[in-house]
């Protein structure tokens, strides 16, 4: 009777403030949409600008086996012309393409007369390092362009490669890439929800009629957690179907991303007790407590990639600094689910992770709470 109490409580509050829980349901549906408009659509293509000084057969055949290249049925460059390789050089600042390539006037020439050992063409690449698209093109334009060597010189290659993608969609694009970390960011926003259900009681002066009531503190946030679950379960769905509607094919569970995320919904409330016990107001929720809030998004790998610096190894599974965030695995868990097709036998590591945290959160927030607030009640 109790715990229904303050489940009726926590969520009437949370309804009464429509609008701050209005945005934690749309801001990851919001942001998956974002992320569609700049890297949706049909499979990654790497735009490629050409500057052909050379009028030979053999340029020809380079650029023709260049413009229709595909992998798995999708053609992989878009291929514009200019006049030289200041143009290019242009646009690569412009980020209007990704690789730039000059192939010399004398490149069919000299590639026909190494049978006779003339000097050997040169083709120019040009590109940025910052430019992650540029690495991945200049690898594919480099084996045409060994390939055709080797054809003019009569030469077998070595050895054959085959790739095997760990993805059970190998037709994804950017946005595919972008989806399970965004919509983690369903669960990581109840942290406000949850933040402003704890600071509530300080900031409407009510803290030592819930210290005096037989509520209990168990109660309290046994009622707080339960609604954020509820929370984080539909603003997962809106995530999820939102992503689904603008063409991401999901290789695993919906199901079992449920269950992944109503564990790390318990994190979040964890990770707000803590938050909540150095703040006094709703208002300072939802200022100050963007800290925490990007913080997690951006090192937990959910918003962007992260590159992990590994300290210790626990049963085969390398653990850094990040994986401190309980975010961070629930991110690993989502990208193992709805990219590789993985059940919830696969995401183990991270599930156990996420409990641990949270148990060690709750414990330090509980400390925190009685010390800063219920003490001074």
């Amino acid at each position: 009777m109790k715990f229904l109490a303050s489940f009726i409580k926590a969520f009437k509050e949370n309804m009464r403030d429509w609008k701050a829980l209005l945005l934690v349901l749309l801001f990851s549906p919001f942001f998956v949409f974002l992320i569609w408009l700049f890297y949706g659509g049909e499979a990654t293509t790497y735009k490629v600008g050409i500057a052909n000084l050379d009028s030979g057969q053999k340029t020809q055949e380079l650029i023709r086996e260049i413009e229709t290249l595909k992998m798995d049925e999708a053609k992989l460059f878009d291929v514009k012309y200019y006049n030289n390789a200041e143009e290019l050089t242009k646009k690569l600042k412009d980020k209007t393409i990704d690789l730039g390539l000059v192939i010399p006037a004398d490149y069919s020439t000299k590639l026909e007369n190494q049978l006779h050992g003339e000097d050997i063409p040169t083709v120019d690449m040009y590109g940025s390092m910052g430019n992650v698209k540029y690495t991945i093109a200049a690898l594919f334009i480099t084996n045409s362009i060994y390939e055709q060597g080797m054809t003019v010189q009569e030469m077998e290659f070595p050895s054959y490669i085959t790739e095997t993608f760990v993805e059970k969609n190998t037709n994804m694009n950017e946005f595919d890439g972008y989806v399970p970390g965004l919509i983690s960011l369903a669960v990581l926003m109840t942290i406000f929800t949850s933040s402003a259900s704890i600071v509530r009681e300080n900031d409407k002066r009510t803290l030592m009629r819930l210290k005096l009531s037989p509520l209990g503190s168990f109660n309290f946030l046994s009622g707080i957690t339960v609604v954020q679950g509820i929370i984080a379960v539909v603003a997962l769905t809106i995530s999820y179907w939102t992503a689904l509607g603008l063409g991401y094919q999901a290789a695993g569970s919906f199901a079992t991303v449920l269950v992944v995320g109503i564990l790390s919904s318990l994190s979040m409330v964890s990770v707000s007790l803590i938050i909540g016990s150095f703040l006094n107001t709703v208002f300072d929720v939802l200022t100050i407590g963007c800290f925490p809030f990007f913080v997690m998004m951006f090192f937990s790998g959910s918003m962007f990639p992260m590159t992990k610096i590994n300290m210790i190894e626990i049963f085969g599974h390398p653990l850094g600094i990040t994986d401190l965030i309980p975010l961070t695995h629930t991110a690993s868990a989502f990208n193992k689910i709805l990219n590789f097709g993985s059940g919830l036998s696969d995401v183990l590591f991270e599930i156990v992770m996420i409990c641990i945290l949270t148990v060690v959160y709750f414990g330090a927030g509980i400390m925190l709470y009685q010390k800063r607030k219920l003490s001074k009640a």
